[in-house]
């Protein structure tokens, strides 16, 4: 019995870093229309581009912060010269792969999802 659990865990866990890793090179609008979501939620008229209030509907910036606590070298949503308060659109470009913005000054190199 404990090594089924443990074998259906450990499927679980692998089967999550996946979806994790190909999430990372998914444009973040198409990571948006997988999970349902509609054109509208982001673009309110055709022509509106999202900005960061639009991806706060949605993503409070605290739990973002939080989430990527224990990134090293540095957790990419809070930095000395922005703190928390970067425009996610430096980073997640809707329709085009994410791009790491630090990295124009830095070799933190993070995979930005």
């Amino acid at each position: 019995m404990r090594s089924t659990l443990f074998q259906s865990l450990l499927v679980l866990a692998c089967t999550s870093l996946m979806h994790v890793a190909v999430a990372a090179e998914m444009p973040t609008a198409d990571r948006h229309a997988k999970l349902g979501l509609p054109c509208a939620t982001c673009h309110k008229t055709p022509d509106t581009m999202p900005d960061t209030n639009t991806c706060r509907t949605c993503h409070a910036t605290d739990t973002v912060v939080n989430a990527t606590a224990n990134v090293k070298p540095q957790n990419p949503h809070t930095s000395p010269h922005y703190g928390k308060d970067l425009d996610c659109v430096n980073c997640h470009i809707g329709h085009e792969e994410s791009q790491n913005f630090c990295d124009q000054c830095h070799q933190f190199g993070f995979k930005v999802p």
